[in-house]
């Protein structure tokens, strides 16, 4: 079977074409983020967080090494809980960066976030804002600060789902064991 000569250049365009986009996309893919956290400080630097979801508050401090939870109740800190959380924020890495404008917060889930963390590091305090998951549902997209000004550009990251883990939990997963079994023992 022999092919025309305006099919045969079709074909050729159409390969070239499929060529440029695959090499296009995966040097691409290989440049956002490489290695890039949201923050610069390390768990252990953290002294104190509170984690606002819905209608509920949840307040933690660190005191020579033991997390306290001070909100909705005092208790001992599950320490793998906040250890978690703190990881993921300090640690993974950020999948991609997107920049867009302050109107299109909503597209992202983060004009109305799921949960805000605010975090005190040193004298220094950090916002973080959670939004909705991607649409593979594997990644979330959080914003760093939620003081946006209309007219600049807003940068939003794509991190882990494991994020929406930590932020979700029950407020007894919070509280360690040995504070749980003493309140279901009274």
């Amino acid at each position: 079977m022999r092919l025309k000569r305006s099919t045969g250049i079709l074909l050729g365009v159409a390969i070239a074409l499929a060529a440029t986009v695959t090499i296009f996309e995966t040097q691409k893919g290989t440049q956002p983020n490489q290695a890039e956290t949201l923050y610069n400080f390390a768990e252990v630097d953290v002294s104190s967080f509170t984690l606002e979801r819905q209608n509920e508050t949840l307040t933690f401090t660190k005191t020579d090494d033991t997390w306290e939870m001070i909100e909705p109740e005092e208790a001992i800190a599950d320490p793998s809980s906040v250890a978690f959380l703190l990881n993921i924020i300090t640690s993974d890495t950020i999948k991609e960066t997107i920049t867009t404008t302050p109107n299109q917060l909503e597209t992202y889930g983060l004009d109305e976030p799921t949960a805000t963390i605010k975090l005190a590091v040193d004298d220094a305090s950090h916002i973080l804002t959670i939004g909705d998951a991607d649409f593979s549902g594997t990644s979330i997209y959080v914003m760093t600060t939620y003081d946006v000004v209309e007219s600049n550009p807003v940068d939003i990251y794509l991190m882990p789902k494991g994020l929406e883990t930590g932020v979700e939990r029950p407020v007894t997963d919070w509280i360690a064991k040995e504070e749980n079994d003493k309140a279901t023992n009274e």
